[in-house]
């Protein structure tokens, strides 16, 4: 047996037991609640233990091996050296080896069964029992990987804070398991109309949060407005009672003298100014004095220009689509808006669902995912020049290229602010780049018939593989960052994210 494997061996095992006694004491120490403490910590407890269990074993076989290694050794070296004593010797030691070798993948089998029990254990500790929304603790590692990525590369986020008006009347009137389910269909609202990239959160009690990162407070306000008018109009049932609520909102946007602390404190303040200024509204802090937000803000706010290069995935739509259905063959343009989603395609809450499952399977063994982004280059000036059907002509023939370019098992979504994006299971760097380029190259040279003349339109496109142990949300961020590169360069072109910065197709094929 190869010293190196046995090494080996040992360094996986040592690893995992380092990673499991990090997050041992990271649980010992961090603030929760008093009885998924004691739980936790137990769990990682057994889990440890069995670990340091596993490694004795694994020694004790180890040693085992050696002695007989060094005793075939001596057999062969004692001067004895006629054939059959030899090929006895090497037969015993090809039996020790067989021997070892299975112990080690007995072992390894092990191994990854704890790993499983590890990442299982992760998960829940970072996940509201109740909501199966974000923790506390999530949040607030979320918060400080937000503003530490504020401090070293400017991308603003914001945060939202929300509580539920009058929660104690509805408890003392209903009961607390009523109470509950109002909660935790609340946790409902906000991941059906959140973005994938968003992180909202159970904060405590009645008070929840939303992470909006790449978000500014003109923006973050307006999604402040439609999660208090959907939990206004939603209906929480229990039993044969409906229940409705009302919350009351606060927003803050990063700025360069904030820390975690004051950031939440600022959105906490303009939480409570809500609450006085008579609830079921919501208000944003600049830095020094709270604003009411206007419930119709929505419907003042201009139309964004396509040179602001900033890439906000819309809110997702409500309807969830047959994933079985085939994609129908290209008909004549409907005539649609911008933001009215093809029913052929994904919603964005389905789309990062099933991200998160690839995500799972590559885990355990799959092929490791892939995004790809494309946004239409200038689409504004598109629809101002020529109008709202020329526009939807060219969201139409863009979903066709991208269909027909696509594979039976990717998944095509399609936004407003005439961004798409695709699920690509199983395709590496270089194949999502020449599906890119093959998409960007054949779209520039395409052009539509207008009544006086033909249209011609580009598209920027960015794409971002799975790497490490990332969940959906960062994955997309990548992708998000890469098209932003890809829109400031001047768009028509590809980016991609490395894992750690944005760029071009060609400088990332020059490393493949």
């Amino acid at each position: 047996m190869s010293a190196i494997v046995i090494d080996l061996a040992f360094t996986i095992i040592a690893a995992t037991i380092g990673i499991v006694a990090g997050w041992f004491l990271r649980s010992s120490i961090a603030p929760r609640e008093p009885n998924r403490e004691s739980d936790e910590v137990r769990h990682a407890r057994e889990v440890l233990a069995r670990l340091h269990e596993l490694a004795d074993n694994v020694s004790a076989d180890v040693g085992a091996h050696t002695s007989k290694v060094e005793q075939i050794n001596e057999e062969l070296t004692s001067g004895d050296n006629e054939a059959e004593a030899v090929v006895n010797a090497v037969s015993k030691l090809l039996k020790a080896n067989n021997q070892m070798q299975q112990q080690l993948t007995s072992a390894d089998k092990k191994l990854k069964e704890q790993a499983h029990q590890i990442e299982s254990s992760t998960a829940e500790a970072r996940t509201d029992a109740l909501t199966s929304l974000a923790n506390r603790r999530a949040f607030d590692d979320e918060m400080a990987q937000r503003l530490a990525e504020f401090q070293r590369h400017g991308r603003a986020f914001s945060v939202i804070f929300l509580d539920v008006d009058h929660f104690k009347h509805c408890n003392d009137t209903h009961g607390h398991q009523a109470g509950d389910e109002v909660l935790r269909g609340l946790g409902k609202v906000l991941r059906r109309i959140t973005r994938a990239m968003d992180v909202p959160a159970r904060y405590g009690g009645e008070e929840f949060a939303v992470i909006l990162p790449g978000t500014s407070v003109s923006d973050a306000t307006l999604c402040a407005d439609r999660i208090r008018k959907a939990i206004e109009d939603a209906v929480f049932n229990y039993g044969k009672t409906e229940l409705r609520v009302n919350i009351s909102l606060g927003v803050a946007e990063s700025l360069e003298s904030d820390d975690v602390a004051s950031i939440v404190k600022r959105a906490d303040a303009a939480l409570y100014a809500s609450k006085e200024a008579g609830r079921n509204c919501a208000h944003w802090h600049d830095g020094q004095t709270m604003h009411l937000i206007d419930s119709d803000v929505e419907k003042e706010k201009p139309e964004s220009d396509d040179k602001d290069v900033k890439v906000e995935l819309p809110k997702p739509q409500t309807k969830t689509p047959d994933f079985d259905q085939p994609a129908n063959e290209p008909a004549a343009v409907p005539s649609k808006s911008d933001n009215e989603v093809d029913e052929e395609m994904s919603d964005w809450v389905s789309f990062g669902s099933l991200l998160n499952q690839r995500l799972a399977e590559w885990k355990r063994g799959g092929a490791p995912p892939a995004v790809l982004l494309a946004r239409i280059d200038d689409y504004q000036q598109i629809v101002s020049k020529h109008g709202e059907h020329v526009g939807s002509m060219v969201l139409h023939a863009t979903n066709q290229f991208l269909k027909a370019a696509l594979r039976d098992m990717d998944l095509l979504s399609q936004h407003g602010n005439a961004t798409f994006a695709v699920l690509v299971p199983g395709a590496h760097v270089h194949e999502l780049i020449a599906i890119a380029e093959r998409l960007r190259e054949t779209i520039s040279n395409c052009s539509l018939p207008l009544e006086n003349g033909r249209i011609h339109f580009t598209i920027s496109i960015s794409g971002a593989e799975a790497t490490g142990n990332e969940d959906a949300l960062k994955l997309l961020h990548r992708a998000v960052e890469a098209l932003e590169a890809a829109l400031k360069s001047g768009g028509n072109c590809s980016y991609f994210h490395n894992g750690q910065w944005a760029e071009t197709a060609g400088a990332v094929l020059e490393k493949v």
